[in-house]
Order: structure tokens, then sequence, then C-alpha cells
């Protein structure tokens, strides 16, 4: 509806021009014409960036629980990240998706981009991400990821970790639900690295469901010379219940879930294999 929005204002605007402006003749009013359209384009573009900015950080005391922001947010993920980068998201496993907010979502993490892909599959939720430090302290990004309740988590094991975890399993039990990528940092491609036990005490002692997640071929969005579109492909496993993992400790569930994303990351190779992997 977004993209349909935009691509009618442009048009609108270009027509305006064509008629009522001064356009050259022959193949420079072609480029003038040409060039109207993508200045409106952009323009509307910059417009509803300008809107998300002001959504966020207006209203950056506002409840993170509450859905308009998180609307907001995949309403520019689904134009930027699937429209303008020409990505189809292909998602299964739909019929697992949680039926109330007490879970904590546990990916493997390809991409920067990768927590937009997980929030149009978790549209429903007010899904907030445990994130790098380092984020927070850009200007205006710091503020746009606290407005949504994402919490910062030092890459150290330290007493600041500690504290993000704590907070985190404090809001987790309050309704809010959260997602983290145990890896603990980005492997730009679809192999997975071990699972760290650690990241998993934010859902046992929150008592919250575990939900595994599979996300592939993120990288190819990013590959260089990428012209034609491409396809990024995300499961959803059914919840691992408090039911499910009591009595087994933090090291023994990280590689449980470890051993079920893997399956279907080896899975989606042998369906969908791309160039990289012959990496």
């Amino acid at each position: 509806m977004l993209a349909i929005l935009h691509l009618i204002l442009s048009l609108a605007v270009t027509l305006l021009y064509a008629f009522l402006g001064t356009v050259p003749s022959g193949f420079l009013g072609v480029l003038a014409v040409a060039g109207v359209f993508l200045g409106a384009l952009i323009a509307w573009i910059a417009v509803f960036l300008l809107f998300l900015i002001v959504a966020m950080v207006g209203f950056r005391d506002a409840d993170p629980r509450r859905m308009f922001k998180h609307r907001v947010m995949i309403a520019f993920a689904e134009y930027y990240y699937c429209l303008i980068l020409r990505v189809r998201l292909v998602v299964t496993g739909l019929e697992n998706l949680p039926k109330h907010n007490l879970f904590v979502v546990y990916s493997n993490h390809i991409e920067a981009c990768d927590p937009m892909y997980l929030k149009m599959v978790f549209r429903r939720y007010p899904v907030a991400f445990i994130s790098k430090e380092v984020l927070f302290k850009q200007f205006l990004v710091g503020d746009l990821l606290r407005s949504v309740g994402n919490i910062p988590i030092s890459p150290v094991a330290d007493r600041s970790a500690l504290n993000s975890i704590l907070e985190g399993i404090k809001r987790v039990k309050g309704g809010q639900p959260y997602a983290i990528y145990p890896e603990g940092r980005r492997t730009y491609s679809n192999n997975i690295i071990p699972f760290k036990p650690g990241s998993f005490k934010l859902a046992t002692k929150a008592e919250a469901d575990i939900i595994p997640l599979a996300i592939y071929d993120v990288h190819e969005v990013n590959r260089k010379g990428r012209i034609l579109p491409c396809t990024v492909r995300l499961h959803v496993f059914p919840a691992i219940t408090a039911q499910d993992y009591a009595g087994i400790d933090t090291v023994e569930l990280a590689k449980q879930v470890e051993t079920i994303v893997g399956a279907k990351m080896e899975e989606f190779k042998r369906l969908y294999p791309t160039p990289s992997h012959k990496a």
C-alpha cells in the first residue's frame, strides 16, 4: 500500500510537470520527465523516513509493547527491504507462531538487516531485540532502537552484559517478547556457528517459550553485482515450552536449538543452492 501511494504521488507530480512545466524536446525531455519522477519518488521516501523518526523519537517514552511504532517499522521494512531491494520473503512454519507474548525468538544471524525480516514475520507481536551496544551510540539510531524496547548489550561478558540480560528477563515476564541472536555475531553466510548458552537465560529465567528460527540467504541481498531479485527464506519452528526444557541446563539447551536450526539450514542448502555455497 505504501509503495502504491508513493508511485501514484510521484506519477501525479511528473504529469503535472509534463503538462504545466517547460519540457525540453527529444531525449532531453525524456530525461527531464524521468528526473522529475525519480526526484518525486525520493522526496516521498524522505517524507516517510522523517515520519518514522518522529514516530519513534517523539514517542520514545510510550510503552514499547504497544503496536503503533512496531507497525510503522514493519511498513518501512516491507517497503525498503522487500520492494526497493527486490527481495521476496518466503516464510514457512507460520502455524507455529505463538498464541501469546511470553516468548523469546532464537535465530541464526547472517546480516544486519535480519531483524527487519523477522519483524515482518512476527508482525502481530511487539518483538524487540537484544542488540549490540555500539548501535545505541549512533545519532538517532539509539533513540529509534530504544523507543521500540530494544536493549543494548556489551560484547564482553561483564557486569553490564549481565544487567542487560536481567532487564530483558524482567521485560519478557512483563509481556514484551524478545529476539536474540545466540551466535553473538553475524556470519555473512548460511553457515551457523556455536550458540552461546548464556543467551538462553533470557528465556529460561523468565520461563518463556523458546521459538527457534532459521533465516536463509540474507547475505545474497548484498551480493556484489546482484541484478536480479533474490529470495530470503525464513522458517518458524514449534515452541519449546518451559515444561519442555525443565531440568535442562542452558548448555544442553543451546546445543538442542543449534541442532534444530542447523538441520533446517542444511535442508535449505540442498533444496535452494546458491552460488555462495561453492565458496
